[in-house]
């Protein structure tokens, strides 16, 4: 089979499994009043592309530049050992497919994530639910264009997430 034609599957799995967005009032709401934002990048793929890697430097050196740009948005941010109540954070994940005749399939997704109780039975504490998304971005690209792409799609989603949490926390 094509391996051209393997990545599209794999797109099209991905869609089966993706997270749909949430960007309603209601779930900008379970961004009011936080104490902060901390920041979780997860590890790149073990075949993530040198460029991608070049770009970003690791998913720690990534971190770092997203927690910059929302305190530079005036979102506050909590540092890695700090867990307030809820123990909220704003995640972010890529995924990129081994490279097939020049192209790889991608899928960036940005979405927050806290504790949350289950009103039929508040003894439950330790659920961590996704309480906000944005639409996560996925598509195949040559392999010299990734880093662009992923660095547009990542930018779009942080503009999205800057502009929910502005909405319900402005001063």
């Amino acid at each position: 089979m094509n391996k051209l034609v393997m990545h599209c599957a794999w797109i099209v799995a991905l869609l089966g499994t993706a997270l749909f967005a949430s960007d309603q009032q209601i779930d900008r709401e379970s961004l009011r009043a936080l104490d902060g934002v901390r920041v979780v990048v997860e590890d790149f793929p073990a075949n993530a592309p040198v460029e991608l890697t070049k770009e970003f430097g690791s998913a720690e050196a990534l971190r770092k530049s997203i927690e910059a740009r929302l305190e530079a948005a005036h979102v506050p941010t909590l540092n890695q050992g700090e867990f307030p109540v809820g123990d909220p954070f704003l995640r972010v994940s890529i995924k990129v497919t081994p490279e097939t005749n020049g192209f790889v399939a991608y899928r960036v997704a940005v979405d927050f994530v806290q504790i949350v109780f289950l009103r039929r039975n508040p003894q439950l504490t330790f659920n961590r639910a996704q309480t906000w998304a944005a639409e996560p971005q996925m598509g195949i690209v040559a392999k010299k264009q990734l880093a662009d792409r992923v660095t547009k799609d990542l930018d779009a989603q942080l503009d999205q997430f800057i502009a929910a949490y502005k909405s319900v926390n402005s001063n």
